[in-house]
């Protein structure tokens, strides 16, 4: 049985109780940790992977040892100060060790050459680094504010559910593959594949987590133009507005691209903010590139034409769990199709409020109530409009 320490207390469990404690601990008992086991091993290299922060992070990475019963090969070193405390080179002979029997740690550096030499450009954008002092230790830093590793919310957003929908790549894992230069721009993740023997011997990865991304990453090509546009991230444009935009436009991205401000007024709910954060997106050089590039990876799925426009002028709220749609989402782009639309709140231009929960007292059941607008349910809806 693994343990990292023993617990001693009294016999009597009345007695220690009887004790009281201090402000932090119990005076019944004490705790006594396990030395740390520790193995000699040879440094080989140093990744410097950056974060969103700009912090430019260096990694050991050693001859693989075992140590708690799992073979490690990896250790971060947290900082410069660090780095010139251990006296770090290429090639040294150092001692490591697992913190709380979890996190591998350098505890020594036998040879002490101090030979590594600190990057002057990040590994991620090629940007100069600066030594910055960080609470009396110094850090690395990338000062390109365009850093890729900076914009790690651009990233999550594309590859979310409603969004490219890649499943298996986290924002942990997004981060990991920027800070050590694999991803750089958004087209990159479906170049990820180049990168499988990098990427299968990252701690957490296999190779059956590493196909299964691959996996996911390859059914993400096949995408809607809405989830598409809505994967860009661009300011103001949410699910159901760029749902509304392809589907105005026939699911025809240049179309789109091209479209001027008074053009997009025209479209129903589109407003001035929503138009001019479009436009200005599709202005900018570095975005049209980046789209092109991503146009060039996916197949974009056109919505058929001959959709019955039957819910055109009908507003709905949807809201709680349903019982025959995969999810809200899935309801809420039937009724998109059909020429409806999907409101977050309950208001006066509300036709019906979904909820399958009409007696619950939840504000959107209070407010349509109030406004005396239908409460339906699941079913009601199906059998009401054949959804």
């Amino acid at each position: 049985f693994p343990s990292d320490g023993l617990v001693l207390t009294y016999e009597s469990i009345s007695y220690g109780r009887s004790l009281g404690r201090t402000a932090k601990f119990p005076r019944h008992s004490i705790a006594f940790k396990w030395q740390d086991e520790q193995a000699e091993t040879t440094l080989s290299d140093v990744e410097w992977s950056a974060s969103r922060t700009g912090l430019i992070n260096p990694i050991a990475v050693f001859e693989p040892v075992e140590l708690e019963g799992t073979t490690v090969s990896r250790a971060s070193v947290h900082n410069i100060s660090i780095v010139k405390e251990l006296a770090l080179g290429i090639g040294d002979r150092i001692k490591v060790y697992k913190a709380n029997m979890i996190i591998p740690q350098i505890s020594e550096n036998l040879t002490r050459s101090g030979s590594l030499e600190i990057p002057e450009y990040c590994p991620v954008c090629g940007g100069r680094t600066a030594v910055r002092s960080d609470n009396s230790s110094e850090s690395l830093y990338c000062t390109n504010v365009d850093c890729p590793a900076k914009h790690i919310k651009a990233f999550t957003h594309f590859v979310s559910r409603n969004a490219m929908n890649i499943e298996g790549i986290s924002e942990a894992t997004l981060e990991r593959f920027i800070g050590i230069g694999i991803l750089k721009t958004l087209p990159d993740i479906y170049h990820l594949s180049e990168h499988s023997e990098l990427i299968k011997g990252l701690e957490g990865f296999g190779t059956k987590s590493y196909d299964n991304l691959i996996s996911s990453i390859e059914n993400s090509r096949n995408v809607s133009a809405g989830s598409f546009l809505y994967a860009l991230g661009i300011s103001n444009v949410g699910l159901s507005t760029a749902r509304l935009i392809c589907r105005y436009y026939g699911d025809d991205m240049e179309k789109i691209m091209a479209a001027d401000e008074d053009e997009l007024c025209e479209i129903d709910t589109v407003g001035s903010v929503i138009a001019e954060s479009l436009c200005a997106y599709f202005r900018d050089e570095k975005n049209l590139a980046t789209v092109k590039a991503l146009l060039a990876e996916l197949s974009i799925i056109k919505n058929e034409n001959d959709v019955k426009q039957d819910l055109e002028g009908v507003t709905f709220v949807v809201t709680g769990s349903l019982n025959h749609y995969e999810n809200r989402d899935a309801l809420k782009e039937e009724i998109e199709k059909r020429g409806g639309k999907v409101s977050g709140s309950v208001s006066a231009k509300t036709s019906f409020l979904i909820n399958n929960d009409i007696t619950s007292n939840s504000s959107k059941n209070k407010k349509a109530k109030s406004l005396g607008i239908p409460i339906i349910t699941e079913d009601e809806y199906i059998e009401r409009f054949g959804g």
